[in-house]
Order: C-alpha cells, then structure tokens, then sequence
C-alpha cells in the first residue's frame, strides 16, 4: 500500500492525486479514469468524500467548488456501480448529466453516457448500454469493452467481437485506461 502523494489543484481546477490500492486497482480522484475492484468501493467513497471535504474548505472559487462537487457525482456513482446500488448510481449520475448539460462541457457529457451505459450494463439493458456507450467517451478503452460486452449480451456476436478487437489493440497515450483491460481483452479476443 502506497503513501498518498502530495495533493494539488490541477488547472482544470479537480484535485490531481493519485494512489494505487492494492495491485489492480487504482483511484483517480479527476474521475477520467475510475477502475475498482468490490474490495475497495468502500474506501474510495471515504476518500472521494474526503477529497471533495478538501476543496470545500479550500479558498478555491466557487466555480471550481462547484466543479469538484459535480465531479463528486461521477465517483460516488461509480462506486455505486461497482457495489450494485444501482438507485444510489443513478441518482448520482443523473445530479452529474444535469450538471453536465448546464455546463454544456463536452467531456462531462461524454462521462454522462459512460455512466447511463455502466448502469444500462449493470441491469442487462444491453440495448440502452450501447446506446449510450456509443455517446461516451470511446478513446477510452475500458469504455470499448464495455460496448463488446453490451453487444455480447444483445447477442450480436460480429460487433462484440469488433469492439473486443479495438480494446485488446487499443494503443493511446496515455495507457493507463487500457492497462486495466488489456490483458482481459486480448484473452477474450483470443477466444472468439
């Protein structure tokens, strides 16, 4: 278990700091990339609240406030994915879609279907998950995955296999995304 790093306020206004829990899983308190496993939802909600706490009682403007506690919403509904609550998952990730819209910022917008998609996915609604996965962000690996497993459920097994492809081969900078599902999505595509 490592230390955490020194905090600081990136220019996007979001608290940058990074700490790796355990070996495959890792909390990025921006929320561009968020990967847990069951085993740490509970510790990320304590310091995705902690962190929010931090820029609360920080002289930062009110915007970026506003901004951590809309980025807030992101995590705490990725947790909530991830610990199967879906109520708590769409309650949050509706507060963020809202925000979202009234930010009229692209990237959020994008992290707002990657989340209707999670949940979408979460429930076998596999036809609203690529619906909105397809909106998401698809620079990101994990959210290719996420498309081959929502057209394997839809049983349409040419695009699962498709969308499998782009992740196992997916390569960008930065890797970080695609570090988590690389080796999954190479094995899966190797089976097909």
């Amino acid at each position: 278990q490592g230390q955490w790093p020194q905090t600081r306020i990136n220019r996007g206004g979001t608290v940058d700091w990074v700490r790796s829990i355990g070996t495959r899983s890792l909390l990025n308190l921006r929320g561009g990339f968020t990967w847990f496993s069951e085993d740490v939802d509970q510790r990320a909600a304590k310091e995705f609240d902690r962190s929010l706490q931090l820029v609360e009682n920080s002289n930062l403007s009110q915007e970026l406030k506003n901004n951590a506690t809309l980025q807030h919403h992101f995590n705490a509904a990725s947790v909530a994915i991830g610990k199967k609550d879906l109520a708590a998952a769409k309650s949050h990730a509706e507060e963020f879609r809202k925000g979202a819209e009234a930010r009229k910022n692209d990237a959020q917008l994008k992290q707002a279907h990657e989340l209707a998609g999670r949940i979408a996915l979460a429930e076998k609604d596999n036809a609203k998950a690529i619906t909105e996965l397809e909106q998401a962000n698809l620079q990101n690996p994990q959210n290719l995955y996420r498309l081959s497993q929502a057209y394997r459920g839809n049983g349409d097994a040419a695009k699962a296999q498709e969308y499998l492809k782009k992740a196992a081969e997916f390569n960008s900078l930065p890797a970080l995304n695609y570090a988590f599902i690389r080796e999954k999505a190479q094995k899966e595509a190797g089976k097909s």
